[in-house]
């Protein structure tokens, strides 16, 4: 999957296609984080601006309580709406970042699906339900059939008062079309998740912005008279200077108390992921009431637990991954990651790289930046060990590396940021070749030994 990019920020002109695992490398302010967030944009909202133009199939729907829809029919009809939908996102690329449209009015977003065809094998049955829990629409693919069927359930819907409405049109029209989308290209177009360079902030600060908005909504019931908008424009004052991927996150760690409840398919299939993880944390986290977050750790044989804004900056930056990997993995996502090293000490920076080594195999991709020599130079140890060479097994064995650390430098796409744009790294056998990182250490290398050749020791 490709994406191309014109004159956002200070990017004019990229060109990025996605690897099982994709690392964007590069000086600081040359638009690396840009580039997640735009992505992340795309594939998080792309579903929901999607619109096949099914008035006639709907308008059946609603007369004779059912309708079915021939996807390979429709297969023009999704390219065309792909297209619109793609060209709608780019033309409101300016709210995901949430700047003034000025800003990026000039800014392009170009999405090119490679070796795309589609995929009529997934089942799918999808029940759709009211607020007050009531079943309203029902809809039905058997597996390998490209036979789309809808039931629309207003009389099951109504309940025994019979006053609950008739869900409106543009759900209904909504909801078929996101499920028609993911029927096409779900398998094609990862679900993302992101964390972003702002999440030690988040999980530390989101408490003090619910409680600002009890605040607001405090003063509003305080008025003698509450203007129509008067709430709505205070909560988007409140809420417009983050950008998506923010108010995603933010939304997130919120929701702790209920991810918690879930249990990623990925605990049952790959524990040895969780292992490593524990060994980078070393410790566990738990919400408590109220959604506190708690680190618990052993120390000289005793149990202790802290609240996370007490505890080391270190713990603070994993909150997000912690809860994602536990929750919510599972194969076909995308995981979106500014900066994994921050606050991490070189040792722990290093099983990262097995982390995600593990977590690639395991079928979630991911795509992220990085300022980390140590992690690009342990991703480096992992592809030389994808090729033979005289006692491998016992240095596998001395530095503790197993069979799944292996990575196949196929499965890997680098880029660097410079000039505008980004330039493919160049990834041998031996692994990816960093230029950046790499002449600032001879540059440090050259400086102290030129300073002490003469140095009296």
């Amino acid at each position: 999957m490709r994406f191309k990019l014109e004159n956002l920020g200070c990017l004019k002109d990229v060109d990025i296609e996605l690897g099982k695992l994709t690392i964007i490398c590069g000086k600081n302010n040359t638009g690396k984080t840009y580039i997640n967030y735009a992505i992340y944009g795309f594939l998080s909202t792309w579903d929901s601006i999607i619109d096949f133009n099914l008035d006639n199939e709907i308008e059946s729907l609603f007369q004779e309580g059912t309708v079915s829809i021939d996807l390979s029919s429709l297969e023009d009809s999704f390219i065309q709406a792909l297209n619109k939908s793609v060209n709608n996102y780019s033309k409101s690329i300016y709210k995901m970042f949430s700047v003034d449209e000025d800003f990026l009015k000039n800014a392009n977003f170009n999405v090119i699906p490679s070796e795309y065809t589609p995929n009529y094998s997934q089942e799918i049955s999808s029940n759709f339900f009211s607020q007050k829990q009531k079943q309203f629409l029902k809809i039905i693919k058997p597996k390998d059939s490209s036979i789309f069927e809808i039931s629309l359930l207003i009389e099951d819907s109504l309940g025994e008062d019979k006053k609950e409405p008739t869900p409106p049109l543009v759900m209904i029209r909504d909801v078929i079309n996101r499920t028609l989308a993911k029927a096409f290209s779900g398998y094609y177009f990862p679900k993302p998740f992101i964390i972003t360079s702002e999440r030690t902030g988040v999980s530390l600060f989101y408490k003090e912005l619910d409680i600002s908005k009890n605040i607001m909504i405090e003063q509003l019931k305080k008025k003698s008279k509450i203007e129509p908008f008067d709430f709505l424009n205070m909560l988007n004052d409140s809420l417009s200077r983050y950008s998506k991927p923010i108010k995603d996150e933010i939304d997130f760690v919120r929701d702790l108390d209920n991810i918690q409840k879930n249990k990623s398919p990925l605990r049952e299939t790959h524990p040895e992921i969780l292992n490593i993880f524990k060994e980078i944390l070393g410790g566990e986290y738990e919400v408590q009431d109220e959604g506190s977050i708690w680190f618990s750790f052993d120390q000289d044989g005793s149990s202790n637990q802290v609240p996370l804004h007490a505890s080391s900056s270190s713990v603070k930056s994993l909150v997000d991954l912690n809860f994602y990997i536990k929750h919510l993995a599972k194969p076909g996502d995308l995981l979106i990651i500014d900066e994994p090293e921050l606050n991490l000490h070189p040792s722990n920076q290093r099983k990262l790289a097995k982390l995600f080594t593990r977590l690639m195999k395991a079928g979630v991709k991911l795509l992220m930046t990085t300022h980390s020599d140590y992690l690009i130079k342990e991703f480096n140890n992992l592809i030389l060990l994808n090729y033979s060479f005289p006692g491998k097994e016992k240095l596998m064995e001395k530095y503790n590396y197993i069979e799944d650390d292996i990575l196949d430098k196929n499965d890997v796409k680098v880029y660097i940021s410079d000039q505008n744009t980004l330039t493919p790294a160049t990834i041998t056998d031996l692994g990816i070749e960093v230029g950046s990182f790499d002449q600032e250490i001879i540059e440090m290398n050259n400086f102290f030994n030129e300073a002490t050749v003469n140095y009296d020791y």
